[in-house]
């Protein structure tokens, strides 16, 4: 496995055919994706079932992007570790809090601009969806939440500032 950029388990390619079947008969207009493959990996099927082209997006990407990936579960084997990830996590990860916090916001504010009035699907990772819910909820903090491999998360722009969460973490589909 590539420890930079590991791809999906057999569980998570099954995972992301299931999202397949269940978004797929949704009307799709675009598809975006983190660079990292297992983003890409968890998309690639819904793009094909919907016959829509995965835009991959570098501010969708996690901010372990450019360090060694973490196993959430391992972390939270360790209460030192622990400790040290929930006092900085983006840090942790290798990344640098403001920078990054910024980066996924800008990148969601740009999808929704060019693509104000359709249905988008976005696949990323734990903390860009932290961060997008943290801030349409008003919430501090980049881990209010923590995402199923491939849960859904929905969220309708209320305008090109505003946005409202319809779901988190839903996982239905995978049952």
């Amino acid at each position: 496995m590539d420890r930079f950029d590991p791809g999906l388990s057999e569980q998570g390619i099954l995972h992301s055919k299931t999202v397949a079947a269940f978004l797929g008969t949704r009307k799709i207009s675009a598809i975006y994706a983190s660079p990292l493959k297992r983003a890409r990996q968890t998309a690639e099927p819904l793009a094909f079932a919907a016959g829509v082209e995965l835009t991959l997006h570098d501010g969708l990407a996690e901010a372990d992007r450019n360090n060694h990936y973490v196993f959430a579960e391992d972390t939270m084997t360790d209460p030192i570790e622990w400790a040290k990830f929930q006092s900085d996590p983006i840090g942790y990860l290798g990344g640098n809090h403001a920078e990054f916090v910024t980066t996924v916001l800008d990148a969601f504010q740009t999808i929704r601009n060019a693509n104000h009035a359709d249905n988008v699907v976005i696949f990323t990772h734990a903390f860009p969806i932290n961060i997008v819910l943290a801030d349409a909820l008003g919430l501090d903090g980049v881990l209010n939440f923590i995402p199923h491999y491939c849960s859904i998360s929905r969220v309708k722009a209320l305008s090109l500032n505003a946005t409202k969460v319809i779901s988190v973490n839903e996982t239905a589909h995978l049952d």
